[in-house]
């Protein structure tokens, strides 16, 4: 049983047709008892109006499609009037937690009596995530607006949004594809860390332990390396940043959603790349890696990035532990949120593997509370500083090289 509701309006009425009745209680009078009568009459009439007017609606929720985060996305309905009268326009309202008011309306026109409609209910997704849809609900009333009823439908439903995904139309990958190709189009091997003998060469500092050759070593008097053939498909890394401390203030354009947004676009870029792909972050507080071929990891990438949230993992502790599993000669993408001095220590080891840094740093400070009247602006680091289209709606610093990194240091000695 629903029950209807005076609205604000409507309450001023009832309050009228209160004052009315007890004046013509109180002076009885023909002018007074037919004003008392009249609007009295029009309060009860509109009750019983809005007692009935959310009455034999069938709702269904049809299939949904996954979205992406800041794209429109799709809510279908199919809505019936299964009464033999006429229904006035009324509005359909649901809890939406991937909505900025977590909550959205749609005006549902009048129906003719056994008229079925299809609302295709667009909206913006301003979070990413999985979302259970349980229930919405039909608000009713009466023509003059004095009651309100409301009725609920129980529809369970699933809803995913993904991390927007920007096209990426160039990005760096390891020697940038340079191979050597021999007369029928196969790449040749190149030095490197590959499962085939390739040759020996003198120790370089960096170089493991387990790799050097003892037997040379004591006949030349000089440490000597085994080298082995370097798999001919580029070696991607990508880090991704998820310390809770330094995320930006906003809800939804911080700095570590555009993160999140740029992992998945240089995750779907190498999709279409012959590469290997890991992928390294923390997740509910334990380091999660996924790695193989781009394309085929893909998906595991993007479905992790839907669920990613902030942890109090920091960045050096995730570099930490991967630093023994990041080969020589590999492409290193680094998505934080802050650079500390640690950090650049632990980046310093990698200089010698001949690792290939591209970091990308996304800074508390510059991704303060963005208005809703306030348009998302594009500020980029200078063009040498960057690669082609690096997003975000403040300020995301770019190193590309060694000499870069460690150019503030070599600058005070």
């Amino acid at each position: 049983m629903f029950i209807p509701r005076p609205t604000g309006a409507g309450w001023l009425f009832l309050t009228a047709a209160a004052v009315a009745l007890g004046t013509a209680f109180m002076n009885v009078g023909l002018i007074t008892a037919l004003i008392a009568s009249i609007m009295t009459a029009f309060a009860i009439s509109g009750f019983l109006m809005a007692f009935f007017a959310a009455a034999g609606f069938d709702v269904r929720r049809e299939t949904m499609l996954e979205g992406c985060c800041q794209d429109k996305i799709s809510l279908p309905l199919t809505v019936r009037n299964g009464t033999a009268l006429y229904r006035q326009p009324c509005v359909i309202t649901e809890t939406l937690a991937f909505v900025p008011q977590g909550h959205a309306d749609w005006g549902l026109p009048a129906l003719r009596p056994r008229e079925t409609i299809r609302l295709k209910r667009e909206i913006t997704a301003v979070r990413r995530g999985h979302f259970h849809l349980e229930k919405l609900q039909i608000i009713a009333g009466d023509p003059c607006g004095l009651f309100r009823v409301r009725k609920t439908f129980r529809l369970p439903g699933e809803m995913v949004i993904l991390p927007k995904v920007r096209k990426l139309d160039e990005l760096p990958a390891g020697n940038g594809g340079k191979h050597s190709f021999s007369g029928d189009g196969r790449p040749l091997g190149r030095s490197g860390t590959g499962s085939d003998f390739f040759g020996v060469r003198p120790y370089r500092p960096g170089d493991e332990i387990r790799y050097v050759h003892w037997r040379l070593s004591a006949s030349k008097q000089k440490l000597m390396v085994r080298e082995f053939e370097a798999a001919t498909i580029e070696r991607i890394i990508l880090i991704l940043d998820t310390g809770a401390d330094l995320v930006g203030l906003d809800p939804t354009e911080n700095n570590f959603e555009t993160l999140v947004s740029l992992a998945a676009s240089i995750c779907e870029f190498f999709a279409s790349q012959y590469c290997y792909l890991t992928f390294f972050t923390c997740f509910n507080g334990s380091l999660m890696q996924i790695n193989g071929d781009a394309a085929g990891v893909r998906l595991k990438i993007l479905e992790l990035l839907t669920e990613l949230q902030p942890t109090k993992n920091k960045v050096e502790n995730l570099l930490m532990k991967i630093l023994e599993n990041i080969p020589q000669d590999a492409m290193l993408y680094l998505l934080t949120m802050s650079e500390s001095e640690d950090l650049k220590g632990m980046l310093h080891l990698l200089e010698n593997q001949n690792v290939q840094l591209h970091w990308i740093c996304a800074d508390k400070k510059y991704f303060p509370v963005i208005s809703e009247d306030e348009p998302l602006e594009m500020v980029l680091p200078p063009a040498e500083q960057r690669f082609p289209q690096v997003f975000g709606p403040r300020l995301l610093t770019y190193q590309t090289d060694w000499k870069e990194l460690f150019q503030d240091e070599n600058a005070e000695t």
